[in-house]
């Protein structure tokens, strides 16, 4: 089998395809799968190419028709020259023209929808597409009748190893793989008091290839509320102070993040009330042993394993 996958723009769109990709080359498959990825000049140029599978770059743009007129012509060449079985989209603006080519070309077209609120790019391409795998369930009103399947949210092996302990010591705060100015500015300022020795700080500076081994020294993460960065809080089980990004499509991440907070794996400050001051408050109202352990516990309850497996399970039956 020869499979395509698009995404693009994140990491919150490109590491779920990656965790799907390396279960099909897995030692069980690899000798009859092979798959590559169609995406744009942006992280995942970068990413898949590291993680050893084969790029082709499309021009793309969330607005511009141009780009995306061109990035359709170049997807017909790409899926005629390659002629994979199936494509697998995670998300991305740059997901568009590769998903009209594929149909065109008459091609199976299976998504992946990371977000309890789905976008409108996916809610559109689910027309198109045989199944959606979609993380929460309450993702398939969105979607086209009898089209969702339940998998969870797909996430990176290398991550698993870095299971929340009570002897975590560090706060670790991040903006997601783009970063974020809010966060990096109220973070720098908690650094300046008393903070300084119990932080780490991913500010964006440079892209963060080991994420385990920060994730497994934290006993507390400060970060959006992305749909992957939250799979894989839940599936560490890392309680959390989640930042929603304010002009997310829809508003996805306040969702996303709410959803967390009702369940108790974490707590929502919104980007406008962020500052030093909140989340030295909200810090001081969570940060004991007793909390903490309740919200770990909380947010593994909330992780669906293996979802890059029932996928992969799904399309090979």
């Amino acid at each position: 089998m020869k499979i395509a996958f698009s995404c693009g723009g994140t990491g919150g769109h490109i590491y779920p395809a990656l965790a799907i990709a390396e279960k099909f080359v897995s030692a069980e498959r690899s000798r009859s799968t092979d798959c590559f990825f169609i995406g744009s000049d942006r992280l995942e140029k970068t990413l898949v190419p590291k993680a050893g599978f084969k790029f082709f770059q499309i021009a793309a743009s969330r607005r511009s028709v141009w780009p995306i007129l061109r990035g359709f012509g170049q997807s017909l060449y790409i899926i005629w020259r390659q002629k994979p079985d199936i494509i697998i989209a995670t998300g991305g603006y740059v997901t568009v023209p590769v998903i009209l080519a594929a149909k065109l070309l008459g091609k199976k077209v299976y998504l992946q929808e990371q977000n309890i609120l789905p976008g409108k790019v996916n809610r559109f391409l689910s027309l198109f597409a045989v199944k959606v795998f979609i993380a929460f369930a309450g993702a398939s009103k969105y979607f086209p009748r009898n089209k969702c399947v339940l998998t969870g949210n797909p996430v990176r092996k290398d991550l698993l190893n870095a299971i929340w302990s009570k002897k975590n010591t560090k706060i670790l705060a991040f903006g997601g793989s783009l970063s974020a100015q809010s966060i990096n500015n109220a973070v720098f300022a908690l650094k300046n008091k008393k903070y300084t020795d119990k932080l780490i700080h991913l500010n964006g500076k440079h892209y963060c290839h080991d994420m385990s081994e920060v994730y497994s020294r934290a006993k507390l993460c400060i970060c959006r509320a992305g749909a992957t960065t939250l799979s894989e809080l839940a599936a560490l089980g890392l309680p959390s102070i989640l930042v929603p990004y304010p002009h997310a499509a829809d508003n996805h991440q306040e969702f996303n993040a709410r959803y967390f907070e009702k369940h108790g794996a974490g707590v929502v400050i919104l980007d406008k009330d962020l500052s030093a001051a909140s989340l030295e408050k909200t810090i001081a109202k969570i940060d004991d042993p007793t909390t903490l352990e309740k919200m770990s516990k909380a947010a593994k309850a909330l992780s669906i394993s293996n979802a890059a497996e029932k996928i992969a399970e799904f399309i090979c039956r």
